[in-house]
């Protein structure tokens, strides 16, 4: 026997149908997909299922954030079906994840995850709106677009820069707080410029999943410690299994801080060196890995003695200190 209660939100009116113990389905007031299923269904509003996902809905639509395993949900499908509407639960509140995302989780092609999410029987409590395409853009939901763009926007979604790996807590706070945004504290300017050296060869994220282990292993970037480092201290350093143990990076942090140190000396500040090429001017531009001003930057810290500073390198640097702002054209942040 299959029971249902309306419940009216935001987004219009929706019915919550249960077995007498679960919630199975929560269709929009226009879903033909489930016509046949209200049909068979008995109104019953007393029932304690029903109560709690009222409860749940009104939090939900109040911008409270409940938790998913406070319900007792059946939804029916395949065991596939079932395999993706679990992982639909693992994503955060505020986030949006693609199809891609799901199928490489899962081994999978991206059609076979968008097929599973057209039957998730329980909408906004299995978050399907939270799947997007891989260019950001808003695609099939049975309740419509509209619906999945309200539901979004209620839960304060960002559309953020395709670099950004929505998975990571740590990049996503790093892109929305951080990349990007004007720098002018010297002690800030040495981290990231010593990091982004150490990221040569290797992916930010990288560098960024070890940040906290760089800033103990290199005394909360203390360039005065720094550059009294000694051997003792870089054969420390190389057994830190925390960090990128690599010996010339490793030295080039030294000499480089040393030389970091003159030329704060000659300018008055970093600061001042850094951002006089712009004339502290924050330049708008696509993404590129190179520039003439990053080959200008480049070539003169190499003229002072600086390693690990190709142009690819000062670009990424550029970026992060907000000399460039690279955000997509449809970032939140640009």
């Amino acid at each position: 026997m299959l029971y249902k209660v309306d419940y009216f939100s935001s987004l219009g009116k929706l019915t919550l149908i249960s077995d007498g113990v679960y919630l199975k389905y929560i269709l929009f007031e226009k879903d033909r997909f489930y016509e046949k299923i209200k049909g068979k269904a008995i109104y019953n509003e007393d029932l304690e299922i029903f109560k709690e996902t009222k409860k749940w809905l009104d939090k939900y639509f109040n911008k409270e954030k409940p938790n998913i395993d406070s319900l007792k949900l059946k939804p029916e499908g395949t065991k596939f079906e079932i395999k993706v509407w679990n992982e639909l639960k693992k994503i955060p509140y505020e986030i949006a994840i693609s199809y891609s995302d799901i199928a490489k989780k899962l081994n999978t092609h991206p059609r076979a995850i968008a097929k599973a999410i057209s039957h998730n029987p329980i909408p906004i409590i299995i978050p399907c709106h939270r799947v997007i395409s891989k260019d950001k853009k808003l695609t099939g939901y049975s309740g419509g677009i509209d619906k999945k763009e309200k539901l979004l926007k209620l839960e304060n979604y960002k559309n953020r820069c395709s670099w950004c790996n929505l998975n990571n807590p740590l990049y996503i706070k790093y892109h929305d707080e951080e990349w990007g945004v004007p720098t002018h504290d010297d002690k800030k300017l040495f981290e990231l410029l010593i990091l982004e050296s150490f990221q040569a060869g290797l992916s930010w994220e990288c560098i960024l999943n070890k940040r906290e282990n760089f800033r103990k292993a290199f005394d909360n970037f203390d360039i005065d410690k720094i550059i009294k480092y000694d051997e003792n201290k870089i054969k420390k350093l190389k057994a830190n299994k925390g960090i990128i143990r690599n010996e010339l990076k490793i030295k080039a942090t030294i000499k480089n801080a040393k030389i970091f140190k003159e030329i704060q000396k000659e300018y008055g500040a970093f600061d001042k060196y850094i951002w006089h090429f712009t004339d502290y001017k924050v330049i708008h531009e696509k993404h590129k890995t190179s520039s003439k001003l990053s080959d200008k930057i480049s070539n003169d810290l190499k003229k002072k003695g600086m390693s690990f500073v190709g142009t690819t390198i000062i670009y990424a640097y550029l970026e992060a200190i907000g000399i460039l702002n690279t955000h997509d054209k449809n970032c939140f942040k640009k």
